[in-house]
């Protein structure tokens, strides 16, 4: 079926990491006034694997949350800054309502190919 295939795969993947983005940002937000606190992100690195069975190299893309050491925004140690964060918020927002309006349209395409063979 269509939800097997690699495409639909690659949005879900994109799905779970938007969501992943969108908590990350919001346990920073939540965090703001915690003194001491380095805001985390999310980032993605290339890994180069090599398949044992065909012998081809292979790229996958793993995902790795890292700590914010940089200097701080605040007196207190903490580096959050809520204006950088509620933007990057809102744009994984954005990002996941594409990917699962993207999704809902895979769905309602083989919706519409079921209902016109059952007339």
């Amino acid at each position: 079926m269509f939800y097997q295939s690699g495409s639909f795969r690659i949005l879900e993947a994109g799905l779970q990491f938007s969501q992943l983005q969108q908590n990350l940002h919001l346990q920073n937000i939540a965090n703001i006034e915690t003194p001491g606190y380095k805001a985390k992100a999310l980032v993605f690195k290339e890994v180069l694997k090599k398949a044992s069975v065909t012998g081809k190299r292979t790229s996958t893309i793993q995902a790795a949350v890292v700590t914010d050491e940089s200097s701080s925004a605040q007196p207190d140690g903490n580096n959050v800054d809520y204006e950088l964060e509620s933007i990057a918020l809102y744009k994984t927002y954005v990002q996941h309502s594409m990917l699962l309006d993207k999704i809902t349209g895979e769905f309602d395409k083989y919706n519409y190919v079921i209902n016109c063979n059952m007339k």
